[in-house]
This record gives C-alpha cells, structure tokens and sequence, in this order.
C-alpha cells in the first residue's frame, strides 16, 4: 500500500499534460478544482513531507495497530513481554480439548459429564466421539459476535449448568405430558360426539391426535393442513348435514386444543435444542482455563483476544497516556474498508481518534479522520464485522465525535468496462427488493448508480446448466467452465488474465482436477498445498513408518511412491511390503536406524540427498523444510512432535502463490475481496442463501425459570421462528442478516472482472416454471425477466462483447531458486572442540589476556592514546581497577620497544585493523599499518610461538599495499608474550 501511495505521488509530481495525464490524476484535479501545475506542485510537496517524516506515515492492519499497544502495556497487563502471536485458533483449540478429555477420570465431576454426553450421543445414534462436539463449542471462546453473551457464564460452575440441564430434562416431561393430555381431550370429544376418524377429510387431524397420544411426538407442522387448521373444513363434501353440524360446532375447541398441542411441541423443541447446547457449554469454562494453561506455558497470546484485552483494561486510559507509552502520535487517520471493522476494533480506537479531532497542535491545526468502505462489501460478518456500523454513521444515526461528518459518494467506478458497470448496476437495483430489511434494500438501489469510466465495452454473460438424470451438474458446471477458458484463449487471451470464483474449497478442488485432466495449469490453495507434493508425502511417511514399523499402510505407500517408473509396481510392492529397511538400506544405502538418533530436520536433509528428490529446484520441499525447522524451534527435534504437528496442519500449510505463473487462478470469493482480474468466471452460482448450518443463536429467557440464567444457546434452524415472539425476532433479525450477506458476497463476486464477467448459474425451476429467489440462480432469472429478455428455451445471455485481444502475451518465466542442504555429514565439517578442552586452564587465561592486548593496540594511535584509552575501559567495566597498572605496563612495552617506537610517534597516518579488498574480491585486515608519505609499513601483532604463515600473511598484506600504489618499507611481527619480541620479514 505504502508503494501504490508513494508512486501515484510521484506520478502525479511528473505530469505534464492532462492528455499523458493518468486518470486518477484528471479527476482529483476535477475534484479539487484545481490546475494541472497547482496538482502536480501539491503532489511533489506532499511526497516530500512523507518522505522527509517517513518514520510517521504509517500503514498497518487494525489487529497491528492493537498489537503494538499490548506490547506496550504487557507489563501493566501482566503478559510476557516477547509474548508470541497465535494465529492459528483451531491447533490451540485442539490440543486443551485434547488435554481436556485426558482428565476424565481425574476429576469426578468432569469425567461425569463427559460420560453423559458420550451416552446421550450414542442414545441419539451419533458417535460417542464428543471432541468434535467440544472443538465446535470451544470455537465460540475466539469469535467476537459471542463474547458478551459468553462473559455472563464465566462465573457458572460445573453443578449450576448441571441444575439448569436438570430442569430443561424436568419441563420438557411436563410439556410431553401436557401434549398427550391435549391429544387425548380431542379423541375424548371425538368419541363422545359419536364421531369416527373417517368422518373427518382423509382422516388426517384424528390420526395426528392418536399418534401424539401414543406418545409418538416425531411429528411437524408443516403440512398445508396444519398451516391453515382455524379456517379449513374439517370435512368433505360428501359428509351427512348432521356430521358437518357436528364437527362444525367442535371446530373452535379443536382449534384451542390444536394450537396449544403446536405451542407445547415447539416449546418442547426449544428445550431440547437448549439440552443439546448445555452440556458442551458446561466446560467451556473448563476448555477456556486448558487454553488459557497453555498459553502461559508457552508465553501465548491469540490474535482475537487483542480487542477485549484492550477493551478491558487500555481503552479508559487517557489517549495522551497511550501516545506516550507508544512512543508516538498520530494526528490523521485513514481507515479503509471501514465496512470490516468489528464493534470492538472501532470502540477501542474511538477514544485516539476522538482526541485527534478534538485536540490542536502547536499551530492550532486538528487532526482528521477519513473513513473508507463500501456495506455491500461486508463480508466478514462471522469474525465481528458490522455493516450497519458503518451504514449508520453515513446515514448520521450515529456519531462518536464532536466534529460533524462530510460525506462523499464515489460516483465512478474506476475498475470494470462499461458493460461489466451497467450490468451491475441493473442487475442489484432490479433484485434489491428481495432484501426484506429496507435499510438493506435501500443501500443497494442508492449505491448501484455508478459512473463508467473511460475504459469502453467489455463484456457479460450468463450461462445456465440444465439439470437431467444422466449428466452430474458438477460435471456440467466443470464442462461450461472449460469451454469458456477455451473460448477464452482462442481470442488469444492468456490463462493468467483469468481468475475463477467459487464460495468454497471444496468446489475449487473439484475444478482445478477437472481442469488438470484437461492440460489447462491452474493455481488454487489446494494444488499450493504442501501435502499435494507426492515427494513431501514421502518424506512425511517415512517419518511415520520409523514412528510405526509395523504399519503395513504407511509400507505401501513408501513402497507406491519408489515404485514409479518401474513396469512390475504391483511385484514391487508385495515383494518390499514387510522389508522396508532392509530396501532402504540395500538400495538407497538409507539406514533407518540412523535417523532415530537424527534430528527430523536432519533426518530429511538426508533422505533427500539419498533419493536425490531435488535436483535442481522445488518449492514445496524447500517450504516443507522451513516448517520443519519450525517446529524443531518451537517443540524440538522429536520425530513424534513434528507429526503431531504436521497431521494437524497438513490441510493449511501451503506454498506461497508465485505471481508469474501461467495458469488460470482458482481461489474463494473471500479471498478475492480487493482484488481485480482482467477476466472472471463466477461457476456454481446457486448458493441458498438461508444456510443455517453450524450456527448458533442466544435467546433471552425467564431467568427465574432456568436457574438464573437469562440466557440459553440454541443451534440456528426454522423452528426457532416458532419459538416465541422474542425468538421470532431475533430469528428474522439474523435471516435479514443472511440475505444482506449472500447479496455481498454475490456483489463482490460480480464486481472483480475488468474486462469480462462469466457467470454460470442452474435453471433451477419449479413445475409451474416459477423461480426460486432464495437462490442465486432465481435473482439473475429475476433480473433477466425484469428487462423481459427472459425465455425457457434460452440458456446463454450476453451482454455486449468480448474483442480479440490484440496484445502480445508476454512468456512469463519463473526463476528457479535452487535447494541448498547444509551436508552436516560431510567429512569438512567438524564441530571446534577446543574452547572446552581450554575452559579453566593457564593456557585459556593468557589467550584471553593476549586477545585484550591485541584489541587495546588496535585502539592505540601513538604513546599519548594509553592513559585515556584505559581510563575509558575502566570506567566502561571492561577492565577491572587492579589490572589498570598491568595492562599500561604491556601496553608501554610494545609502544616503547626500541624496534617500535619510531612507529608509535605523532605525524604518521595510522591505519588500525582497516580491511582492504584486493582485486580478487578477497578482504584482508592487517593490525596496523604505518603511513608516512607514500610509504607504508606493517605490523601484525602475535602471541605464542613463532610460526612461517604469519610471514605469509604479511606478504599478502604487503603485495595489496603494492597494487594500491604504496611502497612497503618494513613488514614487522610482535610477539606478545611475557616478553616482546619482534621479527623483521
């Protein structure tokens, strides 16, 4: 970003005419209302304050910012000081679920809860396995949106959610009583009216009655029937007079009974979903103090803890205290995609910005505050993100500071061609009405009014697959989706201009394999993996056979990987199956036997020498040993740690995308957010968008009624809608939220493309030929209908079109960056033994001592320089006090040396371990060298005995000297030991 700001500056400061001019440039001068030399003068002058105050133009994430101020605070907040970020939530999170269900049986109360659960799992015809169920509920302790409700049970106990699971089990007894008393009244007035099942239509309404009375409550609500009880007949036509008169008269009670048979049974659904959140919630407490553990152990901290923290214990700080304990203070701030700021990342900053709009500097200037974002972007909604946060300071229903906002409508969107633009612009206002919020709806009519830029034509269209028996419609999708790249490179189009959009991994998996059997290269998270290398898989299984010998599956596939290339692999195999190290050793002269007293860094540097697994360059391994040498960092060098680790991760760690690569890109909407590409296929683009999988609501209850709490957890399906008023509310509040999300996230799907947008959708149609707006694909039948170009024999629809691309394809070429092992075996390299055979000894004492000498005359220019230079060092605690007088007396000895001392005297240019670099790039340092006109002379200082390559070491001194122009007079050695002593060469 800091780049982008810098170089538009610099462009803008070398303007010279609005037709060369860029268009960003014309139309900040438009804005503005100001001259081309008048912009180009601000621009120059504006580079230059940044440049000259660089240190203060600061561009950084919101979780940086907080970062840097809980370092600040660590010692207040009684955290470690070098404490370190955990990004990765779910490793934490699966180790203290890990260490949590260890404890079972250690602690009574615990262990029975957990054994419930596991029961009632199993009574339920799941699996008895609750990790799973215990990770998803841990998983609510990191997300923000849950924090308020999650801080009212940090104090509840293990016995108090005991006593509220007691008394959800106790109502929901009572309330299946209650429904078979009711059924049972219906039959009763039945019976005793002389009625039979086959007086009413199809029987329905007396058979529904028997079966809630049989106790049988697997039952619903659904049926048209059900739905309209109160005013359907309860007969047919052909019913007696006397029968209808009958059941006519009963309708009214029935009608009471039946409605209160349905608010019982959905009560009864409320509790038992409640149920089936409270045992998990039950030690949540208990996982959080796991997390918590391991965190202190291992001087951790999580980044979504950032925002409490400092909404706890920083925020009602001062704003000036936190600028002085940051060390810095800012006056203008920019805040981009404001729309994906959470709650709590906007309060904490609410209080620095405040005192920058408020507080004036020496000049009596105010700071600033400039917010960017767009609410149809918010696509972060499950990590904290509020669109109506921002939605409602641009509608002025709020605002936290004292100055008034000036609000700005970007009118041009600078992105897409001019088709790409207006087909947006249609296509959201036209289906903006299936919003139910009017807030929602409103802001996409108002904000899908765009300008076109000066980028013409472009081009649009939408393709929709047909479901039948025969053809897969995943199959289909990948079809259309290759036809389009092939339609797509024949107009000479290359494959790095396009980028392919799905919602999901899974559906990016599936293409980029269908599209790798077609020869088309592609890059998506998933082929970046580091476990889709067949090489790192190799690596990683022989690790697991030397943890597991007699794990035949792990053999096989060793034995699958070695076998390639050979014509009998199935021979291979089942002759090499139970002789693994025996192969690898006969073959590959790899004893495995070696590598269990090998670190597994080491261990894989010579797995990979000895199968020679990269020969000039490859990616994934070099990334793979990074991890390695990670977790030997962080967990040590056992064989056990890193496949912990790496079977935890293996799914997510990935090689870094290379930008010049061609190949057509594959990745999630989320992670194109921001991002533009010449060309976009958007396929399966039928997303539902009410999904409630995996979601959980909090609803208010009577707090007398459940044991004190006042609030119950529930998983996120229609039947809440049933729950209550309260429920129903809080249930259409979160629909509403759903349908505003699946319109972001189509927005921004549909806005990446700069050139062409492709679209591929189902025709997904009822038997009445109606659409279904609940669906991606009902909202673009929808638009098409709305322009009336709508037909069902039509499956393609374009709008405008793509031109041949006239420009050359540049050939892109990576460069390769070679492997380079360390060979820790190779018989040069030898550990230096000899600092520990020296450690307490006479011979270590004078080493140090000549070594303090040597680097004392090396501060020494002439005889005057001694006094002070030893004063320096005593005071500086580099010498102590009683070897003042010895440490003078040897340094007087050299510098007073009859063969010296001419060489110590004032008038001589002294040149004091100076490096030289010779002609052949070689760095030499001579101790001192003596510099008197063009003359020079060397001396090199010694200690110990005489030796003929310290004379060699001066003639290489001396023949550098030379070819610099110098004549060499005298090249001298001093041996300083008891004695000085010199050698003349």
């Amino acid at each position: 970003m800091k780049t982008r700001i810098l170089t538009s500056l610099y462009e803008f400061s070398s303007v010279d005419s609005f037709e060369k001019a860029p268009i960003l440039f014309r139309d900040i001068s438009k804005e503005l209302n100001l001259e081309l030399p008048a912009l180009r003068q601000k621009s120059k002058e504006t580079l230059k304050a940044i440049l000259h105050n660089y240190a203060f133009f600061d561009i950084s994430t919101i979780d940086k910012f907080t970062h840097r101020i809980i370092r600040t605070f660590a010692k207040d907040l009684k955290i470690p000081q070098n404490f370190e970020v955990i990004l990765d939530i779910d490793l934490l999170l699966d180790e203290a679920v890990a260490r949590l269900v260890h404890k079972a049986g250690t602690d009574q109360k615990l262990t029975r809860v957990l054994l419930d659960f596991a029961l009632e799992k199993i009574d339920d015809d799941k699996s008895w396995d609750i990790t799973f169920d215990l990770f998803n509920i841990g998983k609510l302790l990191f997300q923000e949106n849950h924090g308020p409700h999650l801080e009212k049970l940090k104090d509840e106990r293990i016995d108090d959610f005991l006593k509220l699971k007691k008394t959800l089990l106790k109502q929901s007894e009572v309330i299946k009583k209650e429904l078979k008393v009711s059924a049972e009244k219906v039959l009763d007035l039945i019976d005793k009216n002389g009625l039979e099942f086959s007086d009413f239509t199809r029987s329905y309404f007396p058979k529904f009655m028997a079966k809630i009375a049989e106790g049988d409550l697997n039952i619903d609500f659904s049926a048209g029937w059900k739905q309209n009880f109160a005013n359907a007949s309860l007969y047919n036509k052909s019913t007696s007079e006397a029968i209808k008169i009958t059941l006519d008269g009963l309708h009214s009670e029935f009608t009471v009974l039946f409605e209160q048979i349905k608010e019982d049974y959905h009560q009864l659904l409320f509790l038992k979903n409640s149920y089936s959140n409270v045992v998990p919630l039950t030690v949540l407490n208990a996982i959080q103090k796991e997390v918590k553990a391991l965190q202190v152990e291992r001087d951790q901290l999580s980044i979504t803890e950032f925002n409490t923290l400092i909404s706890k214990e920083i925020k009602n700080q001062p704003a000036p205290f936190i600028y002085e304990r940051l060390g810095e203070k800012y006056r203008h701030y920019f805040v981009d995609e404001f729309q994906d700021t959470s709650i709590l990342q906007w309060n904490n900053l609410e209080p620095l910005i405040g005192n920058a709009l408020e507080s004036e500097d020496m000049q009596g200037r105010r700071g600033s505050l400039f917010l960017v974002g767009d609410a149809k972007q918010a696509i972060y909604r499950w990590r904290g993100g509020r669109a109506e946060q921002f939605l409602n300071m641009v509608n002025l229903k709020t605002n936290p500071f004292v100055a008034p906002p000036e609000i700005n409508n970007l009118p041009t969107n600078y992105r897409s061609h001019e088709e790409v633009i207006k087909f947006n612009n249609e296509f959201f206002t036209a289906t903006s009405p299936f919003l139910n919020n009017a807030l929602y709806s409103a802001m996409f009519v108002e904000g899908n009014q765009q300008g076109y830029n000066a980028k013409k034509g472009g081009s649009v269209q939408l393709t929709f697959i047909e479901k039948d028996d025969e053809n897969d419609s995943d199959d289909q999708y990948c079809k259309e989706v290759l036809a389009t790249i092939n339609g797509l490179t024949e107009k000479n189009y290359g494959l790095e201009e396009i980028c392919i959009l799905v919602r999901g991994n899974k559906k990016g998996v599936l293409l980029a394999d269908y599209l790798t059997q077609n020869q088309i290269p592609t890059i998506s998270s998933e082929s970046l993996l580091l476990n889709s290398s067949d090489k790192v898989r190799f690596l990683v299984n022989l690790m697991h056979y030397i943890s597991d010998p007699l794990n035949l599956e792990i053999a096989f596939e060793i034995l699958s990987f070695l076998s390639l290339g050979k014509e009998s692999r199935h021979h291979y195999i089942q002759s090499n199956l139970k002789r693994i190290s025996e192969l690898l050793k006969n073959d590959f002269n790899l004893d495995l036997e070696r590598l269990t007293r090998n670190s597994v860094y080491d261990s894989m540097e010579l797995i990979i020498k000895q199968f020679e697994l990269v020969p000039n360059s490859d990616s994934y391994i070099t990334y793979f040993m990074d991890v390695v040498l990670e977790v030997e960092q962080k967990g040590g060098t056992a064989i056990q740690t890193f496949l912990t680790h790496w079977e935890k991760k293996k799914d997510k760690l990935s090689v870094t995308a290379p930008e010049n690569v061609t190949a057509v890109r594959i990745m999630t909407i989320h992670k194109a957010k921001g991002l533009e590409f010449p060309i976009v296929i958007f396929p399966f683009a039928n997303e539902y968008m009410y999904n409630h999988k995996d979601k959980k609501l909090w609803l208010p209850v009577d707090a007398a009624t459940f044991n004190g709490f006042d609030e119950v957890l529930v998983n996120e399906k229609k039947e809440v809608a049933e729950y209550g008023p309260k429920a129903a509310k809080i249930f259409l509040e979160e629909e509403h939220r759903m349908e505003l999300d699946a319109f972001n996230v189509l927005y921004v799907a549909l806005t990446r493309a700069e050139k062409a947008l492709y679209i591929i959708s189902e025709k997904e149609l009822t038997s009445k030929g109606e659409h279904n707006t609940g669906r991606y694909s009902g909202l673009f039948i929808e638009y098409l209908k709305n322009k009336q170009i709508w037909t069902d024999n039509e499956s393609v629809y374009t709008f405008g079109e793509l031109e041949q691309n006239m420009s050359k394809t540049e050939q892109r070429h990576q460069e390769e960056v070679g492997f380079l092992p360390s060979y820790k075996d190779r018989s040069a390299f030898r550990i230096i033994t000899k600092t520990g055979m020296l450690w307490d000894t006479a011979r270590e004492d004078a080493l140090l001592k000549g070594n303090r000498i040597h680097h004392m005359l090396g501060l020494v220019e002439t005889a005057k320089d001694i006094a002070p230079l030893l004063q320096t060092l005593s005071r500086n605690g580099d010498i102590a006090s009683d070897e003042h007088e010895v440490l003078k007396a040897k340094l007087e000895m050299v510098v007073q040396h009859p063969d010296l001392e001419s060489y110590y005297r004032e008038g001589a240019i002294i040149k004091n371990e100076k490096d030289i670099i010779t002609t052949a790039g070689h760095v030499l340092r001579p101790d001192r060298i003596v510099l008197k006109d063009n003359n020079a002379t060397l001396i090199d200082y010694k200690t110990g005995k005489r030796n003929p390559k310290y004379k060699e070491q001066l003639y290489a001194y001396a023949d550098a000297l030379i070819a610099m122009g110098y004549q060499v007079e005298n090249k001298i050695l001093v041996y300083i030991n008891d004695e000085v002593t010199t050698e003349s060469v």
